[in-house]
């Protein structure tokens, strides 16, 4: 992965897509591929991912305007599928960029997603149960005696 950073010029060069805000472009579950740009190169129309100006998650949205104020350079997005742009006035700051979408694996993420969260835990735990009681099976099967 260290390889795939440099490569791409991003600290996150692969993504899942969590939610649905760009379907049709992206669905739940594809395989994101992040390369970094210099920011000034960002045009309206680009899909960029992006730290939320709160800080908590990382967006892949669509840049739908873009502002200067001073020296400082401003993305207003919007995803595809959201009926408007995004609250963040003036903007997603440029320093929260991480890169642009330059390509997808469709799909591939689910397993991602599936095992992440409470969810994913009941469900390896579940798995590591049938391991065992199909271990505990075959084991039983082979030392019963066959009878003829």
């Amino acid at each position: 992965m260290a390889i795939a950073k440099i490569a791409m010029s991003t600290e996150s060069p692969v993504m899942v897509v969590p939610s649905t805000s760009m379907v049709p472009t992206l669905n739940v579950g594809d395989i994101v591929i992040v390369k970094g740009v210099d920011t000034s190169t960002i045009t309206v129309g680009t899909i960029i991912i992006f730290r939320s100006p709160s800080g908590s998650i990382d967006i892949i949205h669509r840049v739908i305007g873009i502002t200067k104020q001073g020296d400082k350079l401003y993305f207003q997005t919007k995803g595809d599928h959201n009926p408007g742009p995004d609250p963040w006035l003036p903007g997603v700051p440029a320093e929260n960029v991480k890169g642009v979408l330059v390509g997808k694996i469709p799909y591939v993420g689910y397993v991602t997603l599936a095992l992440s969260g409470p969810r994913g835990y009941i469900m390896i735990g579940f798995l590591i149960f049938l391991m065992i009681v199909f271990e505990y099976y075959d084991s039983r099967k082979k030392t019963t005696p066959k009878t003829d």
